[in-house]
């Protein structure tokens, strides 16, 4: 029950992200209509600031009132979606070459693997951790691709984390997972209002800060 603390998530995102749109920030980093993406004027891009706001705020939380450990493992992963979040702002802003996006990514997938979690599928480490490095860049990356449309990305990785929660609460995960599915998972819900909102067009994108930290958050 202690996990409940995460729910915190949900206002903290749509606070900062509510701030943000009455401030000047959100005249500044947008994204103008292009054929990537469907929308039809300038939209802010800073939807991943509110989204991690949210996610970190639901982890610290469960981690102070002891939901679950400051293990190495959930440490990897808040930092390596730490490094993913700050790059992607860097792109939003002023734009990362493909090399440099797929550096931070590597240098994320690192971070974990150090961390403690390894892909178990295989007994042979260095074949294992190889495997491990692929998975994470490449969902990071299937995320990435997938923001071209207002709420879909979201939406989806709402879906997963619901059922990554479900499968921790009935015992078949480790308690990490049910922190980061429920952060992660009231965050987005917290993000969602400002990003779908039917015949009105969205208000916000979350931008690569956002997309590239669900893809590695679920990958993880």
């Amino acid at each position: 029950m202690s996990a409940i603390v995460t729910l915190a998530a949900l206002p903290v995102a749509a606070l900062v992200l509510w701030t943000l749109l009455r401030s000047r920030v959100g005249g500044r980093l947008v994204a103008v209509p292009t054929g990537e993406r469907w929308h039809e004027r300038p939209t802010p891009t800073f939807g991943g600031v509110g989204i991690f706001a949210g996610f970190a705020t639901g982890v610290l939380l469960a981690v102070a009132v002891g939901a679950v450990d400051a293990s190495p493992e959930l440490l990897g992963v808040l930092g390596g979606c730490a490094l993913l979040f700050l790059a992607g702002l860097v792109d939003d802003v002023r734009s990362l070459s493909p090399a440099l996006k797929l550096a931070a990514q590597l240098g994320a997938a690192g971070i974990v693997l150090a961390s403690g979690l390894s892909a178990e599928i295989v007994g042979n480490d260095v074949l294992a951790a190889a495997l491990a490095v692929v998975w994470l860049v490449g969902i990071t990356n299937a995320f990435n691709l997938l923001d071209n449309m207002d709420g879909l990305a979201a939406t989806l990785a709402a879906i997963a984390c619901a059922y990554f929660a479900l499968g921790a609460v009935t015992g078949e995960t480790e308690p990490i997972v049910l922190v980061v599915a429920l952060a992660l998972g009231l965050a987005l819900l917290g993000f969602l209002p400002f990003n779908l909102r039917p015949r009105r067009g969205a208000a916000v994108f979350m931008g690569d800060s956002g997309s590239q930290l669900l893809g590695f958050a679920l990958a993880s």
